[in-house]
């Protein structure tokens, strides 16, 4: 039995190793790749520039008329108050597990994020989340995109080319392969990257992915094949594919809520909406959802349809991890701060360095950079400039900090330490462990503290909930209670959890509660 089953996943790992996709020359695959990833990323031989953000701009002097649409009297920015309430970190509840039916057939396993069954040694067919085959038994594999609720589906090659396609949870097709996409890549909660192949290419220049057949992999091999065409961006909101952003290179989007770019070859900015409308910035210079220019000593601020929002004494940045806040720079001083999306100063330049962490609650440091704190978007200090290192959980009103000594706590949003001493970093869904104990701990949200104590350790489902594996219970995070207990085996795919008791498996759905 023992290497039967691991023939068999030796089997689906090459079936989706011979379909592994990877974006040639893409800046967020060369920093985020993971082990785990089937997507390797290589280095483009056609570096995009970097952002100029000068810090101290020269005046540009105003030889013409302004325009009509910059005479327009400026908008009036939001109230600091009316800002804070909009941010308000809310309470984190508990998910409730809703019995949505039984599993067909009893020779259905699970890979991964998907399930299968097996027809022979070396075939096999995936499965939508009620146990019936995808797409008439087409579908070799499947893979979650990160972040959002879609899953990509590959089908069999048709001669040098492999295409695939989207789906939601439940199976339905929201992007088919006769879109001759050969892979996604995740953008944002909106957009992916879809990569579609023209022909098979020798040249790196002109290669957009590369497949290969090696787990893991960080440039192309002699054995790889790479592939030339064009890459754009694809909406699921609007489930549409944004002309705007066709290339023939594999280019690093900046996307806004309104507004997104990109370089062309020429380094030259092409913007566009998010509906897909072109904006022609000439040398304006474009920052989130921001078009802005540096005249007469100030920083004159533009919406997408170039109409004048404000102007400031302070240069303007984008914060990666929101759209709602940028950073604004004091050229005087050298020193930073926050403003919102509307104008208002919400924390005047003080800082050597801010970055945003979540929450509305940002990362400072005052003359050290491994001296990191955490302040409010209020302006209040949640703590001193004592950590290396701060960053977010994914639980609302925790964070993850590292002291100077190279331990990690866990902290609220009023700087109490929850948690101390351990090893790792805190992520939602992690464990805790003891150095004076065998067992693991998790973190109770709602009793703000590590409570929960097993003998083994389990799984994170998402939503507060932890598949206690070995334990044989599903725990909710928020209370510390057990769910659900006493039954055989437990695993998840598709987003729903699959509980196997007395040879019965039952589907339930994860009903998020009310915020």
């Amino acid at each position: 039995m023992e290497k039967k089953t691991g023939r068999l996943l030796s089997l689906i790992l090459a079936a989706a190793l011979s379909l592994t996709l990877a974006a040639c020359g893409d800046e967020k695959n060369q920093e985020e790749s993971s082990e785990e990833s089937s997507v390797a990323a290589t280095q483009a031989d056609k570096e995009e520039p970097e952002e100029e953000k000068p810090e101290e701009p020269e005046e540009e002097p105003a030889d013409s008329e302004p325009t009509p649409e910059e005479e327009a009297p400026a908008a009036e920015g939001k109230s600091a108050a009316e800002i804070i309430d909009e941010v308000a970190v809310g309470e984190v509840k508990s998910a409730a597990l809703k019995e949505v039916g039984k599993l067909e057939g009893d020779d259905v396993e699970h890979y991964g994020e998907f399930l299968y069954k097996s027809i022979s040694d070396d075939e096999i067919r995936c499965l939508d989340y009620t146990g019936k085959e995808l797409l008439d038994g087409k579908v070799v594999y499947v893979e979650k995109l990160n972040g959002m609720d879609l899953y990509v589906y590959y089908t069999e090659a048709e001669g040098d080319m492999s295409y695939c396609g989207l789906m939601d949870a439940e199976g339905n097709v929201v992007l088919g392969t006769d879109a001759k996409v050969g892979t996604f890549e995740e953008v944002d909660g909106r957009f992916i990257k879809a990569y579609l192949p023209e022909a098979v290419t020798e040249s790196r220049d002109d290669a957009i992915y590369y497949a290969t057949n090696r787990q893991f992999s960080i440039d192309v091999g002699d054995d790889d094949v790479m592939y030339s065409g064009t890459v754009k961006l694809y909406d699921t909101k609007e489930n549409k594919f944004l002309e705007s952003s066709a290339a023939k290179y594999d280019p690093n989007y900046r996307v806004g809520d309104e507004l997104i770019f990109f370089y062309d070859d020429d380094y030259n900015t092409i913007a566009f909406t998010a509906d897909d409308k072109s904006v022609d910035v000439g040398d304006k210079t474009v920052v989130g959802d921001f078009i802005t220019e540096y005249t007469d000593g100030r920083t004159v601020v533009y919406d997408k349809d170039m109409k004048k929002l404000f102007d400031t004494e302070y240069t303007i940045s984008e914060l990666a991890g929101t759209h709602d806040f940028y950073a604004i720079y004091d050229s005087e001083s050298g020193l930073r701060g926050i403003m919102h999306k509307s104008g208002t100063v919400m924390v005047e330049p003080k800082y050597n360095s801010v970055t945003y962490v979540a929450d509305g609650v940002f990362s400072y440091n005052y003359d050290d950079y491994s001296k990191q704190g955490l302040f409010y978007v209020d302006g209040t200090e949640i703590t001193k400039d004592d950590y290396k290192y701060v960053s977010a959980t994914g639980i609302p009103g925790f964070y993850s900090v590292c002291t100077q000594d190279g331990k990690y706590q866990l902290i609220d949003m009023e700087g109490n330490v929850l948690v101390d001493d351990q090893e790792y970093g805190f992520t939602e869904g992690s464990y805790i462990k003891s150095s004076d104990s065998d067992e693991y701990a998790y973190f109770v949200v709602g009793k703000k503290d590590a409570s929960l104590k097993l003998k083994y350790s389990g799984s994170y489902l998402g939503n507060q909930l932890l598949d206690g594996g070995s334990n044989n219970a599903i725990y909710d995070l928020v209370t510390g209670e057990a769910l659900m207990e006493g039954f055989d085996k437990s695993y998840e795919a598709y987003g729903y959890v699959y509980i196997v008791k007395d040879g019965e498996t039952t589907i339930y759905k994860v009903e998020k509660a009310a915020e």
